[in-house]
C-alpha cells in the first residue's frame, strides 16, 4: 500500500464530527493554558491525557493533545502582549514588541498580528511535516536494534544539553528517569528491581501518574509559591480595543513570517531545540533583515511576527524526529512521545508502514488544527485574555483536583495517588536544585526502548559492546549526539547573550522614558 492511499483514508477519519469537535475543544483549552502565566501547554496535555482514554480511536487521543499544543503556543502570547508576562518560554520574545504596542493603545493590532504570524508559521511546519515525513520515514527504514538504542542516547542526551545552564544537571535529571524506569520487574529476567520490598512498585511507576506529579502539579505548586509570596498581586490585563490588523500591514509582515517559519522549521526539526531557542534566532534574523530594525523592541509589527511564526512553526516540524524517528523534538513532544505509547502507537520508521492511516491521521489533523486556529482565535480571544484576571488561589485547587483524578483514572488504585503525590515531593526538590525534569521525564520514556534495543543487541552480537561503533550509521548517530549537544550549548549561550542585552536595552528605554 503506497503512501497516497492512506491519505484518503485518514482524511475520512479526520473530518468526522468527532475529531472535528475534539480539535476545537483541544484549541480552547490550549489557548486557556497558554495565556495563564505560569502554566504551560504540557499542563493542558496533562490534564487531557486521563480524559483520552475514553476516546474512540488513538489517533483522536494524540489529535485532540497536538490541538491543545496547538492553542498553547499560541495562547503564550496573550499574556505576554496585554500583561508583559510570557504565559508560555515560547512566547518571552513576543513581549518584546507585543507589551510596547499594547501599551499604545493597540492591543488588538498585536494580538491579530499574533494570531496571524501563528497560524502561518503552523501551516508552513504543518505543510513541511506532510510533504517530509514519509521520505525521512523511507531514509530510516534499514534501522536495527543498534541503530534505535543509538536513537535513544541521542534524544535522551540532545533534551539534556537543552534543561538549563548546567549539563551536568540535565545529565543527572535523564540517569534519575532510567532509573526510576528500572523500578519493578525486569521483562528479561523477571527479577525485582528497586522495589524495596515493597509490593506496590512491583509492576513499575505508571508513566501518566509520573507525568502528572513530574510536569503539571511541579509547575501549579511552584506558580502558587510565586503567587503567595507576591501577596497575589498581579497586574491588570490591557483594555482590548477595536483597531485590528490591516490588509496591507498583514502583507508588509509576510516576509518576516516565511523567514521565521523557514528557520524555525528547521531548528525544530533538530531534536531539543524547541520554541524557546528558535524565536530567539528567528527574531534576531528578521531584526537584521528589516528595513526598520530600529523599530524593534518599540512595537514592531514584524518583531511579533517573527517571534510568533517561530514558536508555531515549531509545532510541525518538531513532530518530525517524532514520527520518524520515534525521539521527541522538545519537551511537549516528549510528553507527546508518552501519550503515543500509552495509546499503543508506536512511533518511528515503521509507523508509515504498520499504522500508516494513524500516522497520516494526526499529520493531517495537525493541518486542520492550524487551519482552525484563525478563525476560533479571531472569536475568542477577547474572552480568553479576561481568564489571566482569574485569581490564582481559585484556579489552582481546580487544577490540583483535575491532576489527582487523572492519575487515579490511570488505573483506577488508590496507590497511584500516594506515588503521584511522592514524586510531586521529589520533583519540587529537584525545582529547589535547579534541576530540570524534562530529562527526567524522557528518561523514563525512552529507558524500556534503550533497555530493550540494548539487550537485543547484545544477544544478537555475542555481547560486542563496540557494536554501536562498528555499524556505520549508529556510530554517526553517536558522534552526532555529541556534536549537536556542543552546538546546542553555545546556542544556548548565544541565545542567553541576545535575551539579556534585550532585556538591558529595554529597561534603558523605559528608564529614559520615564525620566522624560
Amino acid at each position: 500500500m503506497s503512501d497516497f492511499q492512506y491519505i484518503l483514508p485518514a482524511l475520512a477519519q479526520v473530518f468526522t464530527v468527532t475529531n472535528l469537535a475534539l480539535i476545537f475543544g483541544g484549541l480552547i483549552l490550549g489557548m486557556i493554558v497558554g495565556c495563564i502565566p505560569g502554566l504551560s501547554v504540557t499542563l493542558g496535555i496533562i490534564l487531557l491525557l486521563p480524559l483520552t482514554y475514553t476516546f474512540s480511536s488513538p489517533d483522536s487521543a494524540i489529535i485532540a493533545l497536538l490541538a491543545v499544543y496547538v492553542g498553547g503556543m499560541y495562547g503564550g502570547s496573550i499574556s505576554a502582549i496585554t500583561l508583559n508576562t510570557p504565559g508560555t518560554n515560547s512566547a518571552i520574545a513576543t513581549t518584546f514588541d507585543g507589551y510596547p504596542l499594547a501599551k499604545k493603545g493597540k492591543v488588538k493590532k498585536a494580538l491579530d498580528t499574533s494570531l496571524f504570524a501563528s497560524t502561518f508559521g503552523g501551516l508552513f511546519s504543518a505543510i513541511l511535516l506532510l510533504l517530509c515525513a514519509s521520505f525521512i520515514t523511507h531514509l530510516v527504514s534499514k534501522f536495527a536494534s543498534v541503530e534505535y538504542f543509538s536513537m535513544a542516547i541521542l534524544g535522551i542526551s540532545l533534551i539534556a544539553g537543552v534543561s538549563g545552564d548546567s549539563l551536568a544537571k540535565g545529565i543527572l535529571s535523564g540517569l534519575l528517569g532510567i532509573l526510576m524506569a528500572a523500578i519493578g520487574t525486569d521483562a528479561v529476567t523477571g527479577v525485582w528491581r528497586y522495589t524495596f520490598g515493597i509490593d506496590a512498585l512491583r509492576y513499575g511507576i505508571d508513566m501518566l501518574p509520573a507525568m502528572i506529579a513530574l510536569i503539571a502539579l511541579t509547575q501549579v505548586v511552584q506558580k502558587l509559591r510565586d503567587f503567595v509570596l507576591a501577596n497575589g498581586k498581579l497586574d491588570d490585563a490591557s483594555k482590548i480595543d477595536r483597531e485590528g490588523l490591516t490588509g496591507r500591514e498583514m502583507i508588509s509582515i509576510l516576509p518576516a513570517c516565511t523567514r521565521s517559519s523557514v528557520v524555525a522549521s528547521i531548528l525544530g526539526a533538530m531534536p531539543g531545540v524547541g520554541g524557546g531557542v528558535a524565536q530567539f534566532m528567528c527574531y534576531n534574523e528578521c531584526r537584521r533583515a528589516s528595513k526598520h530594525p530600529e523599530m524593534f523592541g518599540k512595537g514592531s509589527l514584524e518583531g511579533i511576527a517573527a517571534a510568533e511564526s517561530s514558536n508555531n512553526a515549531v509545532v510541525g516540524s518538531a513532530m518530525i524526529p517524532l514520527l520518524t524517528l520515534g525521539i521527541p523534538g522538545d519537551g511537549v513532544t516528549a510528553l507527546l512521545l508518552g501519550a503515543f505509547i500509552l495509546h499503543g502507537i508506536q512511533p518511528g520508521p515503521t509507523m508509515f508502514s504498520k499504522q500508516g492511516v494513524i500516522a497520516y491521521s494526526i499529520i493531517i489533523g495537525c493541518l486542520v488544527a492550524n487551519i482552525f486556529l484563525y478563525p476560533i482565535g479571531l472569536a475568542l480571544t477577547r474572552i480568553v485574555a479576561k481568564i489571566v484576571q482569574v485569581r490564582y488561589t481559585y484556579l489552582a485547587p481546580v487544577i490540583i483536583i483535575f491532576c489527582f483524578a487523572g492519575a487515579f483514572a490511570a488505573t483506577g488504585n488508590t496507590k497511584e495517588l500516594v506515588l503521584t503525590a511522592a514524586i510531586l515531593v521529589f520533583s519540587y526538590l529537584l525545582v529547589m536544585l535547579d534541576i530540570s525534569s524534562t530529562p527526567l521525564m524522557l528518561g523514563m520514556i525512552l529507558a524500556d526502548i534503550m533497555e530493550m534495543n540494548f539487550v537485543t543487541s547484545m544477544m544478537s552480537y555475542d555481547k560486542d559492546y563496540l557494536i554501536f561503533f562498528k555499524r556505520p550509521i549508529s556510530c554517526v548517530i553517536l558522534i552526532l549526539t555529541v556534536v549537536l549537544v556542543i552546538s546546542m550549548l553555545r546556542i544556548n549561550k548565544k541565545v542567553e547573550a541576545l535575551n539579556q542585552a534585550q532585556m538591558e536595552e529595554m529597561e534603558k528605554e523605559r528608564a529614559e522614558a520615564a525620566n522624560s
